[in-house]
């Protein structure tokens, strides 16, 4: 079992300040543990990370339905940008207060008074690669959505960078600029991938995503390299082009085994976040939304063809959302088993349909969750969320070599793989793949990136794929397979965003944790001035690798 520990940025500050006394005999408690073990750090770091971000609240009701991947029944005001402040600032805090057990972990294994005893959980270098690496991770995504944020940096002494630095004494930390912070993330990974020992153990215990192997750590600090420089390289080519080439070179992922996935457990407190949404708190706001959903069926989009996948994202709408609780608990009833046939019976694509993605709450409520697809093996207790897969980086290399059609199968490969589609459903679909173009490869990738909406919502501001989203000011079709009552909700309507500012397209970013003009009020100011002035902490700034 995961034990959660919530480490503050005050809480890790005494612990080093603890540390550094020379205490006497008498001064200790035998029964109490002078230091936590970088293998408890570690586990409740990633764990934390997806809990976090992968919940229902910072990505089911942002980035998730935003993607339109989801959408929701009961609270559609944010699948139309109208997003909860307190969830947004909540989760701000929960992510920051993760950090601190990574830079913990970094510091420990540092610091000479600890890094001998720190030894025992791993070579220290290894132990602050890997630190380093899902921290880079993490401000990646934070500088994605936020634009300006408060930085960390393990391997820099910029002074702009001051999150996390309580110890120092810096509890108002500045806002970094996002293109110095991006060049550093950058700069970190190719240290952390340089600094790793291959021959060595990263982790003895406590390692959830790779189980303490160094070279599938190595392999992800280089994927995430490659993701990192292609997301700005239209904007900083003299930035990206270096660091892709280097990354190439140092070794990235290179099969469906270095997939960096970290799985629930078949428990109600430690299962994955959806599992807890559905079947544990008895939430069935999500369902799978109708653009996705007619993508993946082929009626919309480049693929004519009816995509296996669609079986294993999401149910049957003739499903029904079952609550549970207890020590040891399973769902997946709906998941395809290597003898079912797909196409036919229960896994029938008519059974498929989505929920009209932009509705007001007032329809999607009298359609209800029984008559749409709900999510499917990602409500599973123990689903993998990934922090990075090899389909994406198929994709990506795809995407440098031109658009080849050798790296764009195999992304499509990659991910069925991952999903579980049986053999000859794979090869069936892929055999009948149009060629590889700027929009195949792209809007596969925007399939692979199911449940990583963060990444998809920022390749979609990138490159402007998938073109079949919904967007603000359209007209959709509430149903065309007859399932849900169109004549007593009208069988067309409009999507109308409730952002003023975002009227005809997705957000650019999310807005600042709307109390840091309260507890940090000259780093909010400060993150202000770095986007342009106080009217622009809006929804529909641009941030500055955004040149689509």
């Amino acid at each position: 079992m995961i034990k959660k520990i919530k480490y503050t940025a005050f809480a890790t500050a005494l612990f080093f300040a603890s540390c550094s006394e020379k205490l006497t005999e008498t001064n200790i408690n035998p029964n109490v543990p002078t230091s936590v073990p970088t293998t408890t750090l570690m586990v409740n770091a990633q764990y934390r990370l997806v809990d976090d971000i992968r919940d229902q609240w910072y990505s089911g009701r942002m980035a998730l339905s935003w993607s339109q991947y989801w959408s929701q029944v009961n609270y559609t005001e944010e699948d139309r940008y109208q997003y909860r402040e307190n969830s947004n600032a909540s989760s701000w805090k929960s992510i920051y207060s993760d950090l601190m057990d990574l830079k913990t972990i970094a510091q420990l294994n540092t610091d000479p008074a600890t890094k001998g005893s720190m030894s025992a959980y791993g070579k220290n270098d290894n132990q602050i690669a890997a630190a380093r690496i899902l921290t880079s991770w993490t401000f990646m995504l934070l500088t994605e959505t936020y634009g300006p944020i408060p930085y960390d940096s393990y391997g820099s002494d910029d002074p702009s960078f001051q999150a996390l630095q309580a110890k120092e004494g810096v509890l108002n930390p500045v806002y970094a600029d996002p293109k110095d912070v991006y060049v550093d993330i950058l700069k970190e990974l190719r240290e952390s991938a340089d600094m790793i020992d291959e021959s060595a153990v990263v982790f003895t215990a406590g390692d959830r995503i790779f189980g303490g192997d160094a070279s599938k750590w190595k392999r992800l600090a280089n994927s995430l390299i490659l993701r990192g420089a292609l997301r700005i390289q239209a904007a900083a080519p003299e930035i990206a082009d270096p660091a892709i080439a280097a990354a190439l070179a140092s070794g990235i992922m290179t099969s469906e085994d270095d997939d960096a996935l970290f799985r629930g457990e078949n428990t109600a407190a430690n299962a994955s976040p959806f599992y807890k949404a559905f079947a544990v708190d008895n939430r069935t706001d999500f369902s799978v939304a109708k653009p996705f959903i007619d993508l993946l069926k082929g009626d919309v989009g480049p693929f004519a063809q009816v995509d296996p996948r669609l079986y294993y994202f999401a149910a049957p709408y003739t499903a029904k959302a079952t609550a549970s609780a207890g020590a040891a608990i399973s769902t997946g009833s709906f998941i395809p088993k290597s003898t079912d046939i797909l196409g036919a019976g229960t896994y029938d694509p008519a059974s498929y349909i989505g929920m009209p993605y932009g509705l007001e709450s007032e329809y999607t409520s009298k359609i209800g969750p029984t008559k749409v697809s709900l999510p499917n093996m990602p409500m599973q207790a123990t689903f993998g969320n990934p922090f990075m897969d090899y389909a994406e980086v198929c994709f990506i290399q795809s995407e440098l070599n031109g658009w080849d059609q050798a790296h764009y199968e195999a992304g499509v490969r990659a991910s069925m793989k991952r999903w579980g589609v049986q053999d000859a459903a794979i090869d069936a679909y892929v055999a009948a793949l149009p060629a590889a173009s700027e929009e195949t490869v792209l809007t596969q990738k925007y399939i692979a990136l199911y449940m990583q909406p963060y990444n998809a919502w920022a390749e979609y501001r990138r490159t402007g794929y998938p073109k079949t989203l919904v967007l603000p000011g359209t007209v959709s079709f509430v149903d065309v397979d007859g399932i849900i009552n169109a004549d007593e909700l009208g069988k067309e309507y409009m999507f109308e965003s409730l952002d003023a500012n975002v009227t005809d397209d997705l957000p650019s970013r999310v807005r600042f944790a709307s109390d840091e003009p309260l507890l940090n009020p000259a780093g909010y100011e400060s993150g202000l001035e770095l986007l342009g002035g106080s009217t622009k902490d809006k929804m529909n700034t641009k941030l500055w690798w955004d040149v689509n």
